[in-house]
């Protein structure tokens, strides 16, 4: 290889030189034939006859220096093509480097790039590597999801007439470890749970789901909630896999509005009515930790209207960049919303909103509302068809009261009323007892409309005879609007006995 190259100098060299001397030979050669001004072709035409056989040997030379040049470089570029095939080959059957190749200027990028291999083959099984974990993590998240689907869905709903409860949770792509729980122990108790896992993946939702489970068995095995953190508090230690948890859980009696909860390390939920303030209680330490940690049961009276908000810290340390969203911003959040009668089962969905929409970046976060309605209530859409929800309510309600037929006549006159005349889109009914009367309270979201203020001067004109009905029926109806709803109320007296 180094013959050639040396060779190839000396061939360049002679090309340059003739080509030198033919072009001086042809000037001078012209000038000396010509004759007279201008150009003379006689004279150019003999000047090239007779430098012909030196265009001839001239011509030979660069051809030949042509297929050498080819020659030299294509040999080499072979060999360097094949080095690199057999570079990425034995990289990926992790075999030793080649031997670098050498071929002049072309060959020295040859063994540049070999001796580059070690790096490029480290290069290569790195991002192999990447790929390979990156997979895996995704088959972890999408079996983290699963879990969570089935043991801590996004959205938990639980209705009766004389309790409800909503859950929302919001979980960044990577999977979070918040959750939720709630199921009815009997007809009059519920069983709720919030809590944070400190993991992510899927050791977290795993996590969740064995807290989820572990509370579970143990409430309905007749424990207390301070006994149930105290059985799982036990499971995480004994697991040793440094799981850790903050939780808060509670059973709440429908009847007598008594709340028995107990915590582990989680804040302090809010209890939300008419004024919003925080339960006092005691903290307790986060599960997993400690092997000897002592929880309390405690026990906290919700009245009649009231309501109690459990959050993750996800909702409060939301942050825009400049400042955290912060128990002030929860505690005016849940005031909005339990404030607006016909949007009190969406407190869950409209705190963590608010927190959503004030936050930058995405964290898990995760609320649950606890609704002790005064009576039973119902949320219906302004339309004909959902009065028979109305009547089953009335009917399950009124079911040892003789007049429960006049009752729902009444009301079915008051609902049909809204739904032609005052164009709203939602109607809420609220029924109370106090000691002498039911109560049965509409909200609407339509336009200013009293139903009262009509012309009583024919008690049988069309427009008065559902009025008319209505103030038979009932003892008084009361009208009067609240942040822009409609609030119709009707008291029927009790009758004496029942």
């Amino acid at each position: 290889m180094k013959k050639r190259k040396y060779l190839f100098l000396p061939l360049v060299l002679s090309f340059l030189v003739l080509l030198l001397a033919l072009c001086i030979f042809g000037i001078v050669r012209y000038f000396a034939l010509a004759e007279g001004e201008g150009f003379q072709s006689e004279a150019f035409f003999r000047v090239l006859w007779e430098t012909l056989p030196a265009l001839g040997v001239l011509a030979v030379l660069g051809l030949f220096a042509l297929v050498y040049l080819a020659l030299s470089v294509a040999k080499p570029m072979k060999k360097m093509r094949m080095s690199v095939e057999k570079t990425a080959q034995r990289v990926t059957n992790g075999a030793e480097r080649p031997v670098p190749v050498g071929a002049g200027c072309v060959g020295k990028l040859s063994d540049a790039l070999v001796a580059e291999e070690g790096e490029i083959a480290a290069l290569l099984a790195a991002v192999a590597k990447e790929s390979d974990a990156q997979a895996a993590e995704r088959e972890k998240l999408s079996a983290a999801r699963a879990v969570c689907a089935v043991v801590a869905p996004d959205t938990i709903g639980l209705e009766t007439l004389t309790y409800g409860v909503r859950a929302s949770i919001l979980r960044v792509p990577s999977v979070g470890a918040d959750f939720c729980d709630a199921f009815a122990l009997d007809g009059r108790r519920v069983f709720i749970a919030v809590g944070d896992v400190w993991e992510q993946g899927l050791s977290a939702a795993l996590l969740s789901a064995r807290s989820v489970r572990t509370l579970r068995e143990n409430i309905a095995a007749g424990h207390t909630p301070a006994q149930a953190l105290s059985a799982l508090n036990r499971a995480l230690i004994a697991d040793g896999s440094g799981g850790a948890a903050t939780v808060f859980c509670a059973i709440f009696d429908s009847v007598s509005g008594e709340l028995h909860y107990a915590n582990a390390g989680h804040l302090p939920p809010v209890i939300a009515g008419e004024a919003c303030s925080f339960l006092r209680m005691r903290a307790g330490a986060p599960l997993g930790f400690y092997a000897d940690a002592e929880f309390s049961d405690e026990t906290f009276g919700l009245h009649a209207g009231q309501g109690l908000v459990v959050y993750t810290d996800g909702v409060v340390n939301s942050s825009d960049g400049k400042e955290l969203f912060g128990y002030g911003r929860l505690l005016s959040t849940v005031q909005k919303y339990y404030a607006n009668a016909l949007e009190t089962e969406n407190v869950a969905q409209g705190v963590l909103a608010a927190a959503e929409d004030f936050a930058k970046a995405e964290d898990d976060r995760a609320v649950l509302a606890l609704f002790f309605p005064a009576g039973v209530r119902r949320l219906l859409s302004a339309e004909r068809s959902e009065a028979e929800k109305m009547r089953e309510l009335l009917e399950n309600w009124l079911h040892e009261d003789p007049r429960k037929k006049n009752i729902q006549i009444a009301c079915e006159e008051i609902f049909a009323n809204i739904v032609e005349h005052a164009g709203a889109k939602a109607i809420q009914i609220n029924c109370e007892r106090e000691e002498n009367s039911f109560i049965i309270r509409f909200t609407d979201d339509g336009e200013p409309f009293n139903p009262l203020q009509t012309d009583p001067g024919d008690p049988y004109a069309e427009e008065n005879k559902g009025l008319t009905i209505i103030r038979r029926i009932a003892g008084e109806i009361f009208y009067r609007t609240k942040q822009n709803l409609n609030v119709l109320t009707v008291r029927f007296p009790i009758i004496k006995g029942l």
